[in-house]
């Protein structure tokens, strides 16, 4: 009788090793990607402006910890593409992007009309929240030491999008600001219910990196909110402001020599 009494506390467990942080309560869904490709609208002449524009790859403003898990890495890499092909569809040359300004060699620099750097200033914003759920398990019935039951969580709330995108354009030789333009990007809203749970409240970053219904969803919504911001910029990047901007960036230069 002993014996068999060990090898069902064995048994208990190991069940209770085998829990993990999240558990499932609905069948999970497939992780859905976002597919971040902003089309420019019109196509002027291939370098009609006669500028060239050395592009400094986008950045996060602020540290939040979901912009280093998926899907928001995949969204800064991909506007610094989108950028070089807006930018080209309004008729400019494009040199980079480059990580940063250092990065440029001397004849790229004096080549380039200006340095435009990209930040990406989302705001996000969450609500989540609880639904405690019980569960007992063989470990607690076994082992006196052991709770009745342990509670996990189920969660649900709301993720808005805002803030701003931050264009601000350098002197190429010598990095003087010279220009910047902050675009407002009106909030979005929606709500989301998740289909894990948890022992202990979860940050965004975690429900991303664990629920794929959640990860899905906030895929197809930055993604409208992606094509949005870059439509907002096709629509303030000016060439004829930018011929201004052209000439300040000259102009400064020629003051560090």
């Amino acid at each position: 009788m002993k014996y068999f009494i060990n090898l069902l506390i064995l048994f208990a467990l190991l069940l209770l090793n085998s829990c993990s942080s999240t558990r499932k309560i609905t069948a999970e869904v497939p992780r859905e990607q976002a597919k971040f490709d902003f089309v420019p609208p019109s196509q002027a002449g291939v370098a009609s402006s006669k500028m060239t524009i050395a592009i400094v790859k986008p950045v996060f403003v602020s540290k939040n910890p979901e912009y280093l898990v998926s899907p928001f890495p995949e969204m800064a890499v991909s506007m610094g593409n989108d950028f070089e092909e807006l930018l080209t569809a309004k008729g400019f040359t494009i040199r980079g992007p480059f990580n940063s300004r250092d990065e440029m060699v001397y004849n790229e620099k004096v080549n380039s009309s200006f340095i435009l750097e990209i930040q990406i200033d989302l705001h996000p914003e969450y609500t989540t929240d609880l639904t405690s759920h019980s569960k007992t398990t063989l470990a607690n019935l076994l082992i006196a030491s052991e709770p009745l039951s342990y509670v996990s969580y189920s969660t649900k709330g709301t993720i808005a999008f805002g803030g701003n995108l931050i264009l601000t354009a350098l002197s190429p030789q010598y990095g003087e600001k010279i220009w910047k333009k902050s675009i407002a990007l009106d909030k979005k809203t929606f709500p989301y219910v998740g289909t894990q749970t948890y022992y202990s409240s979860p940050d965004m970053a975690s429900q991303l990196k664990n629920d794929n219904s959640i990860y899905s969803l906030v895929s197809k919504e930055l993604q409208k909110f992606y094509n949005y911001s870059l439509d907002l910029v096709w629509k303030q990047i000016d060439p004829e402001e930018m011929k201004i901007v052209t000439k300040q960036a000259k102009e400064a230069d020629s003051k560090g020599n």
